[in-house]
């Protein structure tokens, strides 16, 4: 049987949340012989090539893995995987995210309904758990992306692809470049079609001194990226993206309580919310306090872009 997907799958130190993602991967509904998984270990140091050698040996379906020596970038990880793939349809799963059984199915089907080119996506669910992570509510509002393109959870042509130019490697080592290819395939007149049945569960481990840093320094390296986005794209849209106006300012200034709640304290806050059965309000605090360290790094970005707007004017 030819091989008609491809699950492109890049991945950085998440050696255990890895192996669930190959585990859930393997056991699709899909026959195991119509489709690859391809892992591209970008630079890993921890048990990752460990976990690739037991997930190739375990899984029913096929698992390509290749390693890149140098910490070359998500972006590089997922062009190596789309020239090696051997299936015409790619599906894009990243390594902390667990597909339920009948996910790639879903995303077939919707390719095989449809006669012209399109990109399919669907839900991204947020699961606290690694063992049951099917079990977590379903796909809610707050789960429905209503981006155009985004590497979490989508599949498309490899042909399309390889049209488009694939992703600006520029962009490293990781951060925007779902949305400036997703330009690049709207440009080219390719449809996007949401199906609801092919949700995905992104695991989110739980809040400490050590996954915020994480978190914090994520941010950090979205915003070194934010200027060559902004460079390519000096649009209103990507302005609104990058949360450069006034308006985005102000709202992350009453999302942290007008400076009360900051990277020393967020997570003591946090906790409170949780005591008080308010978890979801502790959520958001964070997330203010992460989007704060994203904005301190684009200031300058900031800046020129509203001088360019002046200009413009």
């Amino acid at each position: 049987m030819t091989i008609e997907v491809t699950v492109v799958t890049p991945t950085r130190n998440r050696a255990t949340v890895l192996a669930e993602c190959l585990r859930a991967l393997a056991a699709q509904s899909l026959a195991p012989e119509a489709y690859e998984v391809i892992v591209v270990d970008d630079g890993s140091t921890d048990e990752t090539p460990a976990v690739l050698d037991a997930a190739t040996r375990a899984a029913r379906c096929e698992i390509r893995t290749f390693r890149q020596p140098a910490h070359a970038g998500i972006p590089a990880a997922r062009n190596l995987a789309i020239r090696a793939a051997r299936g015409e349809l790619i599906v894009f799963v990243d390594s902390d995210e667990l597909a339920p059984p009948h996910f790639l199915t879903a995303h077939v089907d919707c390719h095989r309904r449809s006669r012209a080119d399109i990109i399919c996506r669907g839900p991204v669910v947020t699961t606290r758990s690694l063992q049951r992570p099917f079990e977590s509510p379903g796909a809610g509002v707050m789960d429905l992306s209503i981006s155009y393109f985004d590497t979490d959870n989508a599949s498309l042509r490899r042909s399309l692809l390889l049209r488009a130019g694939l992703f600006d490697e520029s962009l490293h080592p990781f951060g925007w470049e779902g949305l400036d290819l997703g330009f690049r395939l709207r440009a080219l007149g390719v449809r996007r079609i949401y199906r609801r049945d092919a949700a995905i569960y992104h695991f989110r481990p739980p809040l400490s001194p050590e996954t915020f840093s994480a978190m914090l320094a994520k941010e950090e390296e979205r915003a070194k990226t934010a200027p060559r986005f902004y460079e390519k794209h000096p649009t209103f849209e990507v302005t609104l993206a990058l949360s450069l106006t006034p308006f985005h300012r102000w709202l992350n200034l009453v999302q942290r309580g007008f400076g009360l709640i900051h990277a020393g304290n967020a997570l003591a806050w946090a906790e409170r919310a949780e005591r008080w059965g308010a978890p979801g309000i502790g959520r958001l605090l964070v997330a203010g306090v992460l989007n704060e360290r994203f904005l301190a790094g684009v200031r300058g970005l900031r800046d020129h872009g509203n001088q360019r707007r002046r200009l413009d004017v």
